[in-house]
C-alpha cells in the first residue's frame, strides 16, 4: 500500500509483495504474475484483542479481497470488515519449506526493529547479553526496509565471523528465510511475533530475549522524521507497550515465556496462527481461490515438488487438545 503524507509516499505493504512469489511458486505461475488480492503480512500484533482498524480498510491494499492466514484474524475481519472479504488459508511461508533440508546447528538471531509507528528504546544491554550467549555460528537478520532497522543496532558488538543478512531480494526472500529457519537449531527473537510460530512449527529451540515493554509508540516528531503524520492507518498500526490494551499485554507477556507454556497449547496456537487447519494442496487451493474470485485468468501448472511439500506439511498437522488456559487466552484474541 502507498500511503501519502504531505506529498511524501511511504510504502506500507506493496500489494501481495511479501508473499507474491510464494503464491507464484505454489501455483506454478510465471514470476511476473501479480495478484488482485492483498495478503495479511503475518501475525498482526496490533489486531490482537482489539478492533482491527487497519486491515478492515480497503485503503491498505486498494482491494476488497484479502488472503488471511491466522484463524483469529480471519474471524475478526469477517466480523469487522464490512467493506472487505477475507479468505482463510495457510501461511505461504510453509509452502517454501524444504522437507529434505538438514539442520546444521547455530543460531538465527532476529535483531530488534523499529516500525512505522513503533520504536524500541535505546538501551541495548539486554540485546548484547543475548548475542553473547547465543550458540554459534550466528546469522543475524536485519529488516530489509530501512525505516524498520533499529537505529541503535550499530552500537552492538557483533562477532566478526557472524553473517548479517537483510532479505532485500524480493523474488527469493521467502526461500532464503525458510532455509535459514531450517538450517539453524536455535531461533533468538526480540518479541513474540510471526517468527515465533514458524520456529514452533519447525520444533526449534526458541529464546525470546527482549521485552515488549521496551517498545513504545513514536512521537509526532519521530514520525515527521520519516515524512509521516499520525493519520488514519498509522494511528492504529502500533504495537508499542503504551498503546497495548490489557488483553494484548496479557497475551504477549504469556507468550514471551513461550517455553513455559504447555506443549499442547503451543502446538494449538501454532496451528491456528499459521492456518494449518486450512491447508490445501496446490491444485485444491488454486481451484478454491478461483471459485472465491481471488484468482481470475491465471493458469495452474502442477509442480510435483509442491505436492510433496503439501503431503509433508499435512503429515505434521496433529489433532491438538489445548488446556483450558490455552483456550481461554486464544478466545480473547
Amino acid at each position: 500500500m502507498a500511503l501519502t503524507n504531505g506529498g511524501i509516499t511511504t510504502v506500507l505493504v506493496i500489494q501481495s509483495d511479501k508473499w507474491q512469489h510464494s503464491f507464484q511458486r505454489y501455483f506454478g505461475l510465471h514470476p511476473d504474475t501479480s495478484f488482485r488480492f492483498g495478503v495479511i503480512p503475518g501475525f498482526c500484533r496490533e489486531s490482537v484483542g482489539r478492533r482491527d482498524w487497519v486491515y478492515t480498510s480497503t485503503k491498505v491494499y486498494n482491494t476488497q479481497q484479502l488472503y488471511c492466514w491466522s484463524d483469529f484474524h480471519h474471524k475478526r475481519l469477517c466480523n469487522e470488515g464490512h467493506f472487505i472479504t477475507s479468505y482463510y488459508g495457510t501461511a505461504p511461508f510453509l509452502w517454501d519449506l524444504d522437507h529434505q533440508q538438514e539442520e546444521d546447528g547455530g543460531t538465527l538471531f532476529f535483531l530488534p526493529n523499529d516500525d512505522l509507528s513503533t520504536i524500541r528504546d535505546a538501551d541495548y544491554k539486554i540485546v548484547q547479553d543475548a548475542i553473547d550467549s547465543a550458540p554459534e555460528p550466528i546469522t543475524f537478520l536485519l529488516p530489509w526496509r530501512s525505516e524498520q532497522v533499529w537505529r541503535h543496532w550499530e552500537d552492538l558488538s557483533i562477532p566478526g565471523h557472524a553473517e548479517i543478512i537483510s532479505l532485500s531480494d524480493r523474488v527469493n526472500r521467502q526461500l532464503i528465510l525458510t532455509k535459514l529457519f531450517q538450517q539453524k537449531e536455535y531461533i533468538y527473537l526480540a518479541y513474540p511475533g510471526t517468527d515465533l510460530y514458524y520456529a514452533s512449527f519447525l520444533d526449534k529451540k526458541i529464546m525470546i530475549y527482549d521485552s515488549i515493554k521496551n517498545y513504545r509508540s513514536k512521537t509526532d516528531e519521530e514520525l515527521a522524521a520519516h515524512g509521516l503524520k499520525r493519520e488514519q492507518i498509522l494511528s492504529h498500526l502500533i504495537w508499542g507497550y503504551d498503546y497495548l490494551n490489557d488483553i494484548q499485554k496479557e497475551y504477549f507477556h504469556w507468550t514471551e515465556n513461550w517455553n513455559d507454556i504447555d506443549l499442547q497449547d503451543r502446538q494449538f496456537l501454532t496451528q491456528k496462527i499459521l492456518g494449518l487447519d486450512a491447508l490445501k494442496s496446490p491444485a485444491d487451493l488454486f481451484r478454491d481461490m478461483k471459485e472465491n474470485k481471488l484468482l481470475y485468468n491465471e493458469k495452474f501448472v502442477e509442480n510435483e515438488k509442491y505436492n510433496i511439500t503439501y503431503e509433508w506439511l499435512k503429515s505434521k498437522v496433529k489433532k491438538i487438545t489445548p488446556t483450558s488456559e490455552g483456550l481461554e487466552k486464544y478466545a480473547k484474541m
